[in-house]
């Protein structure tokens, strides 16, 4: 291996991690969080304005906006061609925007992304309302399969009473452990009087009836 390849796995292997993992994406969000003040405080605004150019502003808000819709969400490629793609511009005048005294890509720097080892653009702003969405989805998803629990033991607890087990019905203990029993057992398939059956058996109903 000659020196170059050597500087490369060294520049590879030292680059940060990004947070979060690939195949981690938030394609059904429509907006992001913009902390409007942050960004006008900021160093790449402040710039931008001083010498009034308000087009390369649009083109990181359009940036930030687009790696929204990125694998992992909040990343952008690193290589021009690509970005110039996901932009939706012609590879000439994206690199033209590149050159100029102040970059789209103002603050953006390379991570190694968890899972892949792919390398892509990360830029800390953008990073944390990422990371501030992924919580909330996180806690949305956890929201619906509490109730999507609930409403299954709900109907479980009906199914065992109707079978004529109304003291087993009304054991919340025995009923999540048959809940579960069913979700290991028939993780797919409806919850019928015979699988319901089958489970309590499996349980020892007779021993709850003591």
């Amino acid at each position: 291996m000659n020196t170059l390849s050597l500087t490369r796995v060294s520049d590879v292997t030292d680059l940060p991690e990004y947070p979060v993992p690939a195949g981690e994406r938030l394609e059904t969000h429509s907006y992001f969080k913009l902390h409007h003040t942050s960004f006008l405080e900021s160093d790449f605004f402040k710039a931008c304005k001083e010498i009034e150019d308000w087009e390369v502003i649009g083109l990181a808000l359009a940036l930030w906006s687009k790696c929204q819709l990125q694998d992992p969400v909040g990343t952008i490629p690193a290589e021009p061609q690509r970005q110039a793609w996901m932009m939706d511009i012609p590879l000439a005048r994206w690199e033209g925007y590149l050159r100029r005294k102040i970059s789209p890509l103002h603050g953006w720097t390379r991570c190694r992304i968890i899972g892949t080892g792919e390398i892509r653009l990360m830029n800390r702003f953008v990073t944390g309302v990422a990371l501030d969405a992924l919580k909330w989805k996180h806690k949305d998803q956890d929201r619906k399969s509490a109730d999507q629990e609930r409403q299954a033991l709900s109907r479980l607890r009906k199914s065992v009473e109707d079978i004529g087990s109304k003291n087993l019905a009304a054991n919340p203990r025995y009923i999540v452990m048959l809940h579960r029993w069913l979700l290991d057992t028939y993780p797919h398939g409806n919850r019928t009087a015979v699988r319901i059956l089958e489970g309590m058996e499996y349980l020892g109903t007779t021993d709850y009836r003591r």
